[in-house]
């Protein structure tokens, strides 16, 4: 029964690493577009140093009610224009664009 369970547990180890892992763990750092905070990107707060020359002086996120949502049912938006952090709570779902946010 063991070495069924071994066998098992191996095969399964293998088709994971086959299909791609696992479910990636939440990111460190936010990207360009929408993420859910706690499923793409780990809670907490995130720093930036402020915008980038192709962010032409601005950064935003803004807070929207559910993923898939568009700008026009935002909840809040915040500009960020020099160095800068934010707070997220997980199941919060942000549409970031500019800024390199990374978590502190």
């Amino acid at each position: 029964m063991r070495r069924n369970a071994i066998a098992l547990l191996a095969a399964t180890a293998i088709t994971t690493l086959a299909i791609g892992g696992t479910a990636n763990a939440a990111a460190t750092q936010l990207h360009e577009g929408q993420q859910v905070v706690g499923q793409d990107v780990q809670p907490g707060t995130y720093r930036t140093d402020g915008p980038r020359d192709q962010d032409y002086g601005s950064c935003f996120i803004t807070w929207l009610p559910y993923k898939g949502a568009k700008s026009s049912e935002l909840i809040d938006i915040q500009s960020y224009t020099g160095a800068s952090f934010v707070k997220l709570n997980a199941g919060d779902v942000v549409d970031v664009s500019g800024c390199n946010w990374v978590a502190e």
